[in-house]
């Protein structure tokens, strides 16, 4: 399974939603995430709750969730991405490593259901 940028902030960030995203990745042995969206989390993190970062980043390497670097084959599928569906350039390198890897993409953000993916959302309200 692929991690979304949204899916690894409403843990760190202990929004409502935060219980079912951990469910989720209980269990999922195989988890992933690009280097692109760990930035993207990071830098969120510098913004929201600096005095945190150093606490994330730690969490976040010790974490059973593989980083993976992009390619020039993903900066190819997330640029078509971005021209196909609307979603943002993070949400366009999870999109690509989800389809690299031929899984679910686990994420909060609605946008995801308009693409081609396997897509885990919570259900509305939850």
């Amino acid at each position: 399974m692929v991690v979304d940028t949204s899916a690894l902030l409403a843990i760190l960030f202990n929004e409502e939603s935060a219980p079912w995203v951990v469910d989720q990745l209980q269990g999922n042995v195989t988890l992933r995430m690009s280097t692109v969206n760990y930035a993207e989390a990071l830098i969120l993190v510098e913004d929201r709750s600096p005095h945190r970062l150093q606490e994330v980043r730690k969490a976040i390497e010790e974490s059973s969730i593989r980083l993976v670097p992009p390619t020039a084959e993903h900066a190819e599928v997330a640029a078509a991405a971005r021209l196909r569906y609307p979603i943002n350039l993070g949400d366009c390198f999870a999109y690509a490593l989800a389809k690299e890897e031929d899984c679910p993409l686990l994420t909060l953000d609605r946008a995801f259901r308009r693409t081609d993916l396997t897509v885990i959302l919570p259900r509305r309200g939850a």
